[in-house]
C-alpha cells in the first residue's frame, strides 16, 4: 500500500512537473514573433484593433451626424416660428412702418438727384437751342431752294390733271347717252314682255303656275334693274351738272369728234340689242313649249296618282276590318283573363290581410322593446354629454389661460423685436417717424 501510494506521488510530481515544463515553454514561446502561430496571432489582433478603431470613427462620425441633424432640425423650427411670427397682423404692420421708412430714405435721395438731373438738363437745352438756331438758318435755305422746285411740279402735275379731267368728262358724258339709250329699249322691251306674260298667265293660270311664279320673279328682278338705272341716271346727272360749265369749254371740234364717235357706238350697240331681243324671243318660245308639255304630263301623273290612292283605299278597307274582328277576338279573351286574375287577388287579398294582422302584432311588440331599449340608451348618451361638457370645459379652461399666456409671451416678444429694429434704424440715420406712429408712442419733438 505505501508503495503504492508512493508510486502515486511519484506519477503526481511527474505530471506537475511536466505541465511545470509546459507552461515555461509556452511562455518562452510567446516571446517568439516568427512562429506560425504568432503571426497568425498578430493577424488576428491587428483585425481586431482595425474592426475597433473602424466602430470608434463610425461611432463618432454617428455622434457628429446627429448633433448635426439636430441644429438642422432646431435651425427649421425656429425659422418656422419666425415665419408664422413674420405672419401676424401686428409683425407685417410694424414691417410695413419699416419698409415706410426705407421708402421715405429713398424718396428724400430721389429728390436730391432730380435737382441735380434738372440742372444738368437745363445745361443741355441751352446748348441744343443754339446748335438748333444754327440748324434752322441753313435748313430755312435748303427748304427755300425746294419750295421753289416743288412748286414748278406741282404746275406740271396740275396741268396733266387737268387735261386728264376733261378726258374723263367726254368719257362720263358718252357712256351717259349710251346708257340712256340702253335703259329707253329695255323699258320698251320689258314692258312688251309684261304685257305678253300678263296674257299668257290668264289663259293658262291653273296649268301653269310655276311659270307665273318664274315670271312674277322675272318681273321683279326687272324692276330692280330699273330701279338701279334710275339710280346711276340720277348719279350721272348729278356728276354732269358737276362738269357742266367745264363742258361750255369744250372746243367745237372735240364735241364734233365725239358726237361721231357715239354714233358708230351707237350702231354697234343697236346691233346687240336687235340680238339681244332675237334671243329673248327664241327662249319664250322654248319655255310656252316645255309649260305645255309639263302641264300635260302633270295631268297624266294626276290620273294615275288617283287610281293608286282608290285601289289603296279599298285594300285600307279590308285591313281595318280583318284588324276590328281580330281586336273583337283579343278583347274577349282579356276579358276572360281578367275575370281570373281578380278571383285569384281577392284570395290572395285574405291570405295577405291575416299576415298583416300577425306582423302588425309582432310589430307591436318589437316596437315596444325597441322603445324600451332606446330610452335606457339615452339615458347613458346624457351621462356621457354630461361627461363630455365637463371634460371641454375644463380644457376650455386651459386653453384659456395658455392662450393668455401665450399673448404676454407675444407681447414681450414683439416688444423686444420692435426695439432691435428701431436702434438699427436709429443707427442707420433712417427716420423713426413711421414705427413710432404705428406704435402709437409718436412724439413729433423728440422723432425726427
Amino acid at each position: 500500500m505505501r508503495r503504492q501510494a508512493e508510486e502515486r506521488r511519484a506519477v503526481v510530481l511527474t505530471n506537475t512537473e511536466k505541465d511545470m515544463l509546459k507552461e515555461l515553454s509556452e511562455a518562452r514561446k510567446g516571446t517568439w514573433n516568427n512562429t506560425l502561430e504568432a503571426q497568425r496571432k498578430q493577424r488576428e489582433a491587428a483585425k481586431a484593433q482595425r474592426l475597433e478603431d473602424e466602430e470608434e470613427a463610425k461611432c463618432v462620425l454617428d455622434r457628429e451626424e446627429a448633433s448635426i441633424r439636430a441644429t438642422q432640425r432646431q435651425a427649421q423650427i425656429m425659422r418656422a416660428n419666425k415665419m408664422l411670427y413674420d405672419q401676424t397682423d401686428r409683425v407685417k404692420s410694424f414691417n410695413s412702418s419699416l419698409l415706410l421708412s426705407d421708402v421715405l430714405q429713398e424718396r428724400d435721395l430721389q429728390i436730391d438727384l432730380k435737382k441735380r438731373v434738372e440742372e444738368v438738363r437745363d445745361r443741355h437745352e441751352a446748348a441744343f437751342v443754339k446748335e438748333q438756331e444754327k440748324a434752322w438758318e441753313v435748313a430755312d435755305y435748303a427748304e427755300a431752294a425746294k419750295a421753289s422746285e416743288r412748286k414748278q411740279a406741282a404746275m406740271q402735275q396740275r396741268d396733266a390733271q387737268l387735261l386728264q379731267i376733261e378726258q374723263f368728262k367726254e368719257q362720263i358724258l358718252a357712256e351717259m347717252r349710251e346708257d340712256r339709250r340702253d335703259g329707253e329699249l329695255i323699258r320698251r322691251r320689258a314692258a312688251e314682255e309684261e304685257e305678253e306674260e300678263r296674257l299668257r298667265e290668264l289663259r293658262r293660270r291653273e296649268e301653269a303656275m310655276r311659270g307665273a311664279m318664274e315670271t312674277a320673279k322675272a318681273n321683279a328682278a326687272l324692276k330692280e334693274y330699273k330701279a338701279g338705272e334710275a339710280a346711276a341716271e340720277a348719279a350721272m346727272d348729278r356728276k354732269i351738272e358737276q362738269f357742266a360749265r367745264a363742258k361750255e369749254r369744250m372746243d367745237a371740234a372735240r364735241r364734233v369728234h365725239a358726237e361721231a364717235k357715239n354714233r358708230e357706238k351707237a350702231a354697234v350697240r343697236d346691233a346687240m340689242v336687235a340680238r339681244m331681243e332675237a334671243d329673248l324671243i327664241a327662249r319664250q318660245k322654248k319655255a310656252v313649249e316645255a309649260e305645255d308639255n309639263a302641264a300635260e304630263r302633270a295631268e297624266a301623273e294626276r290620273e294615275a296618282a288617283e287610281a293608286l290612292k282608290a285601289a289603296e283605299r279599298l285594300e285600307d278597307l279590308r285591313v281595318i276590318e280583318l284588324s276590328r274582328q281580330q281586336q273583337l277576338a283579343i278583347k274577349a279573351a282579356e276579358r276572360e283573363r281578367e275575370r281570373e286574375r281578380e278571383e285569384l287577388f281577392v284570395r290572395q287579398w285574405a291570405q295577405r290581410n291575416e299576415q298583416l294582422q300577425r306582423e302588425e302584432e309582432e310589430e307591436k311588440l318589437e316596437t315596444f322593446a325597441r322603445n324600451k331599449r332606446l330610452q335606457q340608451a339615452h339615458v347613458r348618451q346624457i351621462a356621457r354629454k354630461i361627461k363630455k361638457a365637463n371634460a371641454e370645459r375644463e380644457l376650455d379652461l386651459r386653453a384659456s389661460l395658455a392662450a393668455t399666456r401665450r399673448l404676454e409671451e407675444e407681447d414681450e416678444l414683439f416688444d423686444h423685436y420692435a426695439r432691435v429694429c428701431m436702434d438699427e434704424w436709429e443707427s442707420r440715420g433712417k427716420s423713426l417717424r413711421p414705427m413710432m406712429v404705428e406704435l402709437g408712442k409718436f412724439d413729433p419733438n423728440r422723432v425726427t
